[in-house]
């Protein structure tokens, strides 16, 4: 069995990503509260798609280098 070491991730990309999902609740809830009047439903369903979209490619933009960096990436 090979000798394995599991390497933490730096803090500052966990309190990032913490930080992320706190903004995009707060942004997601004053939505809901002052514009949401003013759209249908599908167009609020369709913001919240796009806006869950953008965390994702922000969460994406800073663990994937991280990840890739591990030794056993990509192995099963």
């Amino acid at each position: 069995m090979e000798n394995q070491q599991k390497r933490s991730p730096p803090s500052w990309m966990v309190y990032a990503s913490i930080g992320i999902a706190f903004i995009w609740l707060l942004f997601v809830g004053l939505w809901l509260i002052f514009y949401a009047g003013d759209f249908s439903f599908w167009q609020n369903i369709g913001i919240v798609i796009v806006s869950l979209a953008g965390v994702a490619i922000l969460e994406t933009a800073i663990w994937l280098p991280w990840g890739m960096k591990q030794p056993d990436w990509g192995k099963s």
